[in-house]
This record gives C-alpha cells, sequence and structure tokens, in this order.
C-alpha cells in the first residue's frame, strides 16, 4: 500500500508540474502579443453574438464554423477584455489538447513515461505555444483532432456503444468549429490497424465496428446540421470552394499542385515545429518494428491531413 501510495503521490506531482508548466507558458503576458487581424474579427463576432441572439450564426457571414466564437460569446461577458476573453478560449483548448496527448499516448502505448514526455513536447513546441495564445480556431481543431483519434481508438479496441456516442459527438463538435473537422471522420479506418486481426470471431467485430463507426458518423452529422438552422448555412460550402478543389478539378489534375504543396508544408512543419521536435517526430520511423501498428496509424493522422491538404 506504501508504494501504491508512493507511486499516485510521485504521478500527481508530475501531472501538476506539466500543468503548471503549461499554464505558465500560456497565460504569461497573454495580452502582450500584437493582435492578430483574423483575432480581432472572431472577437467582434463574439460581442456581437454575445448581445443579439439573431446573431448567434454571425460567424457564417463569412463562411465560417461558429464553435469558437460560441464559446467566446461566453468569455467576452466574463472578461473586461476583449482580447483576453478571445485569446483564454485557445488557452482552454490547448490545456484539452494536452490531457488528451497524455491520454492517447497512454492508451496507445501503455506507457506513462510516454504519455508524459508527448506532454511536454507539446507544451514546448514553438508551434502550439503561438497558437494556444491567439484567439484562432487552430488551437480548438488541434483539440477535436486529438480527442477524436483517442475516442476512435478505444472505439476499435473495446467496441462500445458508448464510446461510440461520445466520439460521435466530439466528430461533430469538431465540424462545428472549422471544416478541418471533417478529417477525422475520413480518416477513422486507419484505426483499424489497431483491431485484432488474429482473435476469432473477426467477421462479427469488424461487423460491430462498422455499424457504431456508422452511429458515431451519423451522430455527428446531426449535430452539424445545427448549422442549417441559419440562412446563411450555404456561406460555409462557398467558401471552402475557394481553398478545397472539387472532386471534378481534382480528377481533371490529380497531381498538378501535390508535389509543390508537400514540399512547401513539410518545410512549414520542419520550422514552425523546430527542427528538434520535427526530427523526434520523425525518429521512430527507424525502429517501426517496435509496435508498427500504433505507429502507422499516429502517422496516418499525421501525414493524412497533409496528402488533403
Amino acid at each position: 500500500m506504501a508504494r501504491i501510495g508512493k507511486g499516485w503521490w510521485r504521478g500527481i506531482l508530475w501531472v501538476g508540474l506539466l500543468l503548471g508548466l503549461y499554464l505558465l507558458t500560456r497565460l504569461t503576458n497573454l495580452t502582450q502579443l500584437p493582435v492578430f487581424t483574423d483575432e480581432a474579427i472572431y472577437i467582434r463576432w463574439a460581442q456581437i453574438g454575445s448581445q443579439d441572439a439573431n446573431w448567434r450564426f454571425i460567424s457564417l457571414t463569412d463562411g465560417k464554423q461558429p464553435l469558437f466564437t460560441w464559446l467566446a460569446m461566453i468569455t467576452v461577458r466574463i472578461f473586461p477584455d476583449p482580447l483576453l476573453a478571445g485569446r483564454i478560449v485557445s488557452v482552454f483548448a490547448g490545456l484539452g489538447t494536452l490531457v488528451g496527448i497524455w491520454l492517447l499516448a497512454k492508451e496507445v502505448f501503455q506507457k506513462p513515461r510516454i504519455a508524459f514526455f508527448a506532454s511536454v513536447l507539446y507544451v514546448l513546441s514553438p508551434f502550439a505555444l503561438v497558437y494556444d495564445r491567439m484567439a484562432l480556431y487552430d488551437s480548438l481543431v488541434a483539440a477535436f483532432f486529438v480527442w477524436n483519434l483517442y475516442f476512435a481508438v478505444l472505439l476499435v479496441r473495446r467496441l462500445r456503444l458508448d464510446i461510440a456516442l461520445i466520439l460521435g459527438m466530439s466528430l461533430g463538435l469538431g465540424m462545428l468549429n472549422k471544416t478541418s473537422g471533417f478529417l477525422s471522420l475520413y480518416l477513422l479506418p486507419t484505426t483499424l490497424f489497431l483491431l485484432d486481426w488474429q482473435r476469432s470471431g473477426l467477421t462479427r467485430r469488424l461487423l460491430r465496428w462498422v455499424g457504431l463507426v456508422g452511429l458515431a458518423a451519423i451522430l455527428s452529422q446531426m449535430i452539424y446540421s445545427v448549422l442549417r438552422l441559419s440562412p446563411l448555412f450555404h456561406m460555409v460550402s462557398q467558401k471552402d470552394a475557394v481553398f478545397v478543389y472539387s472532386l471534378r478539378e481534382w480528377i481533371n489534375h490529380p497531381l498538378i499542385f501535390f508535389t509543390g504543396n508537400i514540399k512547401g508544408l513539410f518545410d512549414w512543419a520542419a520550422n514552425y515545429l523546430t527542427m528538434p521536435i520535427f526530427f523526434l517526430a520523425t525518429l521512430p520511423v527507424f525502429a517501426l518494428w517496435h509496435k508498427p501498428r500504433e505507429k502507422l496509424l499516429l502517422y496516418a493522422w499525421w501525414f493524412g491531413p497533409f496528402v488533403a491538404l
């Protein structure tokens, strides 16, 4: 019992230090960073929507989903400084990402040390540090992406209805935040890497997984359909068309921009993450023989959005 108690206290101490480091790096001089144009727009939307219920879907005027601005509508009523109110949403979103990374790494690799190391990398990542301190959609996008993967891993390993329902809600909320939230839905088949293909009853388990994932997908679309309450719902597809090729356009020239885009994306990833963190992120490629399915899944969720973009 003494050993168990000592282990618990040690774990609580490390978690406390990690959370303290996160809050210290994110909250210190939070409003000193010069305001970015998009931040000003989103905060203004939140101010308007918080005062007039008719404008709760105001972000749709620019073809953007409203979840971030909905959350900011709450914080602008709490904090007198609008910039602080907007940025605090991203701070809490980043905290959600941190917790999600811990749980995901622990679930995938079954080692608390790996979970702690992955969480420390996130806290120290300059890329995350910047976005967790700005009133932008992206920190919330990352949070839902991590939690979607976590619930998807739980689902493929446990095949439970309650997990499927939670996954569906997480997917739907991610879609309500930004169109890139749909990428999590499209990547769900890659979690079959973790399905035990050697156990008996494979067909039954596979069909059960398909049914549960289908239920999660339906639930996510029901949540996303909330946007149809606004007459401006069509603006989302119009905005997406500016940045996303249609299927017909992609078929006509599938690789014309691929080489340039993929090179640019990797250059940005290496520079934004910084070379040390980028190197650590790619290092497991050279040890795929250890937990290969788990690593392939994580790389699929990391590389898949790059290919799509």
